[in-house]
Parts: structure tokens; sequence; C-alpha cells
């Protein structure tokens, strides 16, 4: 809090509201953007794993592993 506004002065400020409509559309667009930082971070482990994979056995099983893994998260490379 900063200690020029006081706690009262603060709890009046007045504060609009978007429309219903509008509120639907921002919480749409952060799950979406959540959904999308949580698939990120799972394909960036994927990623990372089937390179230890490769290093570990080879290319092909490597391949096959990923390619199921992406599969399995409904992933379609273009």
């Amino acid at each position: 809090m900063y200690p020029a506004i006081s706690t009262e002065d603060l709890l009046n400020i007045p504060i609009t509201l978007p429309k219903e409509s509008t509120r639907q559309k921002i919480t749409e667009k952060v799950r979406a953007s959540r959904k999308a930082r949580e698939q990120s971070k799972q394909l960036l482990e994927i990623a990372k794993t089937r390179v230890e994979r490769a290093i570990e056995t080879d290319e092909a099983t490597a391949t096959t592993w990923i390619n199921q893994q992406l599969e399995a998260l409904e992933v379609e490379l273009t």
C-alpha cells in the first residue's frame, strides 16, 4: 500500500467493472493463455527428454518416442 493514501481513501475509490460479455472474453483469454503456457512447458520437457534419449539410445528410438508423446497430447506438427 502507498503510504500517502489512507486505507479509507483507497477503499472509497470508485471502480467500474466491464460488461459481463467483456469479463467473459477476458476470462476465456486468460484460461487459453494458461493452457498454452502449460502445454509449452510439457513440450519443452518432451523435447529435452527426446534429446537425452537420442544420446542414450539412437535417433530412431527417440523419434518414435517423441511422436508417441505428441500424439498423446494431441499436438500436430506443421
